[in-house]
């Protein structure tokens, strides 16, 4: 596992200005179910996707495995009931990686890239 604060410090300057990560879908009602769609607008491939409690210090898995995402496809990332409070990183073709932090995602259906 990598610890997600060590590597969150070597990207700071182009997460900040890379991050265009879009928040979309309709606010649903408090709900425990986290999981959400990702809709990869974008003209690049996802090549991995990890996100893990925003109280955890490890990225933990790619939620891809062996696939990617190409453009204009989407993928569910499913997570544990009740782990509303997350941190999410797409990692792009190239190695880019583009990091949302502290995303209650209970509150959302799906995330747009970009």
């Amino acid at each position: 596992m990598t610890s997600r604060r060590a590597l969150f410090g070597l990207d700071t300057a182009a997460t900040v200005a890379a991050l265009v990560l879009g928040l979309a879908g309709a606010a649903q009602a408090q709900t425990t179910d986290p999981s959400f769609r990702l809709n990869n607008r974008s003209n690049q491939t996802i090549m991995e996707i990890y996100v893990s409690s925003s109280a955890d210090s490890n990225w933990g898995r790619d939620h891809l495995g062996a696939n990617v995402l190409p453009p204009g496809q989407s993928f569910v990332v499913r997570l544990p009931d009740g782990q509303c409070v997350n941190d999410i990183r797409i990692v792009v073709e190239g190695g880019r990686n583009i990091d949302r932090m502290q995303i209650n995602t209970c509150n959302l259906t799906d995330i747009n890239y970009p």
